[in-house]
């Protein structure tokens, strides 16, 4: 077997009671191939009836093409077919189903994240956390357990902590191992003006992002640049809609770079 991200040639083998019972069935096993070597074996016998139904039924979707290379029908009246499948974009579109990817953030026992961003608003001159707030939002609601944020403000002050604010990886993960976390997001964002557009203020943003293992420091993921422009007629929430453009874009990025790494851990 063969598993690629963009695409993936399978030989596999089905059962029914007819030709095309086990032509059907064999697709099935293919997808499920795919699919086990992004879930660990337990967690999908665990969750297998759910799977069954949820993305099991969308083998045709995964199956490209297919070419039938053996086909006979046994003594009990069963056939037995071999097949030759393409199947297609199968991390893709096993990233796109929610209960995968919280199977796979359980395979990975609930990796905790904590943010360190340093936010620049050049409009407001103040300082802010919208970034932060956002990419906290995202993570959330995507299943990753985040440490909170006060326990995060009382380190301030604290050598490492500004160091990892400074973009310090090993000063990033001391701070992680103090917070009890497995991961940290370190980096930077600067909002600014754009200047006048008739009567509307263009709000500008730019982050950027590493994420840092608490244990060895390993760098997870890296976004360099994630871009916000957003238009308004008050400067400040100009500012704040183009932040949070920026930061879905980054977060975006780093949940996908981590599920993509996660996957091949766990083939």
């Amino acid at each position: 077997v063969c598993l690629l991200a963009q695409s993936s040639t399978i030989t596999v083998e089905g059962m029914g009671m007819s030709e095309n019972a086990a032509i059907e069935n064999a697709k099935r096993n293919a997808v499920e191939i795919g699919i086990g070597t992004i879930m660990s074996s337990e967690t999908l016998v665990k969750n297998s009836v759910v799977f069954s139904d949820d993305i099991f039924a969308k083998a045709i979707g995964f199956v490209k093409s297919y070419k039938k290379i053996d086909g006979y029908k046994g003594s009990d009246g069963l056939w037995i077919v071999t097949i030759e499948a393409e199947v297609t974009d199968i991390l893709d579109e096993v990233l796109q189903d929610e209960l995968a990817v919280q199977t796979l953030l359980n395979a990975m026992d609930r990796p905790k994240i904590v943010f360190l961003i340093r936010e620049d608003n050049l409009i407001d001159n103040t300082p802010t956390d919208f970034a932060e707030t956002k990419l906290l939002s995202m993570f959330y609601e995507k299943g990753f357990d985040v440490v909170d944020r006060q326990l995060v403000a009382a380190l301030k002050g604290d050598p490492d902590y500004t160091s990892a604010l400074a973009g310090n990886v090993a000063a990033a993960a001391q701070i992680a191992n103090q917070l009890g976390a497995d991961l940290v997001v370190i980096g930077t964002a600067k909002i600014s003006s754009g200047g006048k557009v008739y009567s509307m203020t263009s709000g500008q943003a730019d982050l950027n992002a590493k994420i840092v293992r608490g244990d060895t420091g390993e760098i997870l993921a890296i976004v360099p640049k994630a871009h916000g422009k957003k238009p308004h007629i008050s400067p400040s929430t100009a500012g704040i809609n183009a932040v949070n453009e920026a930061a879905e874009l980054l977060g975006k990025d780093i949940i996908g770079q981590l599920i993509r790494k996660w996957s091949t851990q766990q083939a």
